[in-house]
């Protein structure tokens, strides 16, 4: 993995290319470092940008992740070449950042109000938890469940909770690729669930 510090309009932010089955080369850096300049013509408040390039075989993939201002935008792109692979990533981020561009930029403009939200972080128990293996299934195929310890409350942080339109809420899933999000309605004062369903759509869910 290669980390780099670079400055863009008074401001300083990370660039992180990591390599899974691949060496990160100079020239593989120089041409991702090209690409990610381009972006700066169409965002500000970078925070950072992570790239992840894999090969699998014959398939080069490459996994974006672009955090800026109250945003995150994530891509993914697969071909048999790696640097096609590059060029069609960063040609969805660029669509992305075009696309939402001027909703972006009346979002940051209208400021965004947030909330914080306890949040429980699970760990696995001290002890070991013991391998799967054909000792500990029984006949009908049927683990042994006592012999897992489940997962405890280790720590609570507290995390923002934004408030957002439905709209907003949208562009956030559109930008992220999440497949859900929590967030406090604008419109009602509540918390909100928005969720991508399989047919590419949304649907919005109130906690009880």
């Amino acid at each position: 993995m290669t980390d780099k510090t670079k400055k863009f309009d008074d401001q300083e932010y990370t660039i992180s290319i990591m390599g899974k089955h691949i060496e990160i080369t100079k020239p593989i850096r120089d041409y991702v470092e090209e690409k990610i300049g381009k972006i700066e013509a169409l965002s500000t408040h970078i925070i950072d940008i992570k790239v992840a390039l894999d090969v699998q075989k014959l398939n080069h993939s490459v996994d974006i992740i672009m955090k800026f201002s109250h945003f995150k935008i994530k891509v993914h792109a697969i071909t048999e070449n790696l640097y096609s692979a590059i060029d069609k990533a960063f040609e969805r981020l660029y669509t992305k950042l075009r696309k939402w561009k001027d909703r972006i930029q009346d979002h940051h403009a209208k400021g965004v109000s947030v909330t914080e939200m306890e949040v429980n972080v699970l760990d696995h128990a001290e002890h070991e938890i013991e391998e799967i293996n054909e000792e500990i299934i029984d006949a009908n195929n049927r683990a042994v469940d006592e012999k897992y310890a489940l997962p405890k409350v280790v720590k609570q942080k507290r995390r923002p909770l934004k408030m957002l339109t439905i709209e907003e809420a949208v562009m956030k899933m559109e930008l992220s690729d999440d497949n859900f999000m929590l967030y406090r309605s604008e419109e009602e004062q509540g918390l909100k669930v928005i969720y991508r369903r399989r047919d590419g759509s949304y649907g919005i869910m109130s906690p009880g």
